[in-house]
């Protein structure tokens, strides 16, 4: 009998081994679980399921925030690009001009020679391309946007390309402040930042 049970044994503590090396429960843990752990198991999954779905469609939001509308501006039209760079890599008064060429007007930049820099020849697909790629670096930047520049006459006299923040750095998505003053076909441009939080 004691020879009997041995084997027993002896045979349950192999299929035991055997069995923890395969990864292979002995005890089915469903059946340890009480209705109440049960329970509370099926609502987190319901819950990390619903949060999963909220990010997908928070990213989908965000995703969709990043489209922005370009001018439908012909391929053949080139502009001036004005980069305006800031003091150093720190400095926040980024931006874009683009100055059409050929309407006779000129911007000049109000800041120090090396606050600035100049691409002349550029066609509108050119420009985003290279607005990319001058935006594409800084952290903080969270997108970019065109906005018209307006002559004297109302008519499109260039654009800009502003880079959007993370609005609780600055208090605002756009601190920027892009001042033009027109004197006869020249038309100056300053940059500051707004008031920083």
């Amino acid at each position: 009998m004691a020879k009997k049970l041995l084997i027993i044994l002896t045979l349950a503590t192999a299929v035991a081994v055997l069995a923890s090396c395969a990864g292979i429960p002995l005890m089915s843990q469903e059946l340890m679980l009480s209705k109440e752990q049960k329970e509370k198991i099926e609502a987190a999954k319901k819950e990390e399921s619903q949060e999963g779905q909220d990010k997908q469609e928070g990213q989908k939001k965000k995703d969709e925030g990043l489209i922005r509308p370009v001018p439908q501006v012909p391929e053949d039209i080139l502009f001036t690009l004005i980069y305006l760079l800031g003091e150093d890599l720190y400095d926040k008064r980024r931006a874009v001009i683009l100055d059409l060429e050929e309407d006779g007007i000129e911007f000049i930049p109000t800041v120090p020679h090396f606050e600035y820099e100049i691409l002349q020849n550029v066609s509108i697909s050119e420009a985003i391309y290279e607005t990319e790629i001058f935006f594409g670096h800084e952290a903080f930047i969270t997108n970019y946007y065109f906005k018209k520049i307006l002559g004297l006459r109302g008519r499109i006299i260039g654009y800009e390309i502003r880079p959007t923040y993370i609005e609780s750095l600055y208090g605002s998505f756009d601190p920027l402040r892009i001042k033009y003053k027109f004197k006869r076909r020249r038309v100056s441009v300053s940059i500051e930042l707004g008031k920083v939080l």
